[in-house]
């Protein structure tokens, strides 16, 4: 036996004939028809209460809820069940009306009796209430498109337009709201489709829930655990939805790991899309390393903080190099103890060039080393920083030389590393930005045989030159650069 809505039910089960409804035709000054006077509107007034007789249609406790002329329909939604506290009041918090006009309500003359009112009701879209009883407008499933409507300011009125004339796109004038029927037609099949799956999906949670508690904790051989599958084209909806959807920290590492979950499925269906997936990562990875690089540009970020960023990303250091280098190891003992164990040189890192094994040593200081000491006849000479990193890179790699074939180098000798002609790397200070003293910095710098000296904002600027090679047309991100710049 089918089922009767709560409201049908309660009004089928009243005693005192409700609820009440009134028809007031009116002529063309707005006054009630006399006779056999043709109306040019008709107004249809509701209640849920009991109306003492002898009550003019229009006084309380009549509320109208509907105004029927020649170019349609106007109906003005409002709560119909008496006993809350809503009865009486507009369903919507700014939209009082709604208009529907022909061709979308059909009626050969006004309806002045409830037959054929209920008659003409009959003939509304699918998406509208037909019972003046049970309360008139958009269906409830939909309302959320008018709720939407409310946020935009001085709208009072969602008036559903055929669509006729030029104008190819919702608009508003006045107080009015004009929405095309197609569009309000096809939102509500889409919130349909996402209700009904919304529905299948609560119903698959939900007896896997029951499956996982029940079953499975009785008889764990015979009923293993499921698992909520995602409805297909979920996340293919989602993504293409037109807006960035925020995830959580567990959704992002749920995301990462069904990529990495479906790698073999994506590299032999979807090829290019991997391809570009990889890419993009790359470029979102280096862009943000960019922004870390630069941020550590201060002249007060320690030697520590730098230390632990290349020993992170040991690819940096190659970009001091004019040739392919890769990083062995941070913070080489190199040699130099004495017949107690004390002493002894450590670099920064040890790298070797790929092609011919040949070792070389990194040696870095801070963003705020000076690069260049006080002029001296108005020529400036490396600070003493500067040079003295320079004197402790070539020590080590004098110890290094020295004490290769010893227990230093055994290790790096049996996996064909070799010191024969180890180059010496020095990433210090920032460049200047005086001209003078930049030239004293670059006559220092190029005169330097076996040491290559280069700045930290010097390696940004090459992470950033590698950045827009990748990117082709994409600028090298905004963020890195303004931050360099500071």
């Amino acid at each position: 036996m089918a089922s009767v809505p709560h409201t049908e039910f309660r009004n089928q089960s009243r005693t005192d004939g409700g609820p009440f409804l009134a028809l007031e035709s009116l002529d063309e000054t707005g006054a009630p028809t006399i006779g056999d006077e043709v109306p040019v509107s008709v107004e249809v007034y509701y209640s849920d209460l009991p109306v003492p007789e002898g009550t003019p249609v229009g006084a309380d406790p009549w509320i109208r809820i509907m105004s029927v002329d020649e170019d349609g329909l106007t109906i003005w939604p409002v709560h119909q069940r008496a006993g809350t506290e809503e009865y009486g009041k507009p369903i919507f918090y700014s939209i009082k009306q709604l208009i529907i006009p022909r061709p979308y309500v059909d009626f050969d003359e006004l309806p002045e009796t409830q037959e054929a009112l209920e008659d003409m009701l009959e003939g509304l879209p699918t998406d509208f209430y037909r019972d003046w009883r049970h309360g008139l407008g958009v269906k409830w499933e939909f309302r959320s498109i008018l709720s939407t409507v409310e946020n935009m300011p001085e709208i009072d009125t969602v008036y559903f337009w055929d669509g006729s004339g030029d104008v190819d796109k919702e608009y508003t004038t006045h107080s009015f709201y004009i929405l095309r029927m197609s569009t309000f037609q096809s939102l509500r099949k889409r919130l349909a489709a996402i209700g009904s799956r919304h529905q299948r999906a609560a119903r698959r949670e939900k007896r896997v829930a029951c499956n996982n508690t029940l079953l499975h904790g009785a008889d764990p051989l015979n009923f293993p655990k499921e698992r909520v599958v995602l409805p297909e084209g979920a996340l293919a909806e989602m993504a293409t939805a037109g807006t960035r959807v925020k995830l959580s920290k567990g959704d992002q590492r749920a995301v990462v790991q069904m990529v990495q979950d479906h790698a073999e499925t994506l590299a032999k269906e979807e090829p290019a899309e991997l391809l570009r997936l990889k890419e993009n990562i790359e470029l979102v990875s280096l862009a943000r390393l960019i922004e870390r690089c630069s941020e550590l540009l201060q002249p007060s970020t320690t030697e520590t903080k730098w230390q632990k960023l290349l020993s992170e990303n040991p690819f940096i250091l190659s970009l001091a190099f004019h040739y392919p280098v890769i990083c062995i190891g941070d913070v080489p003992y190199v040699g130099g103890k004495s017949h107690t164990g004390s002493g002894g040189s450590h670099s920064d890192f040890l790298m070797a060039a790929v092609a011919t094994s040949n070792l070389a040593l990194v040696e870095i200081k801070g963003p705020g080393t000076p690069i260049v000491g006080k002029p001296y006849r108005g020529i400036y000479p490396p600070s003493t920083d500067l040079s003295g990193a320079v004197a402790q890179v070539l020590s080590q790699r004098g110890e290094l030389q020295l004490n290769f074939m010893s227990s230093v180098g055994r290790p790096l000798d049996r996996q064909g590393f070799r010191p024969h002609s180890t180059a010496c790397v020095v990433i210090a200070g920032l460049r200047p930005t005086d001209e003078e003293q930049m030239q004293g910095f670059e006559q220092y710098r190029h005169t330097l045989q076996g040491v290559h000296v280069v700045t930290f904002d010097e390696l940004v600027e090459k992470l950033k030159a590698l950045h827009t090679l990748l990117a082709g047309d994409q600028a090298t991100p905004t963020a890195a650069s303004g931050a360099a710049a500071t």
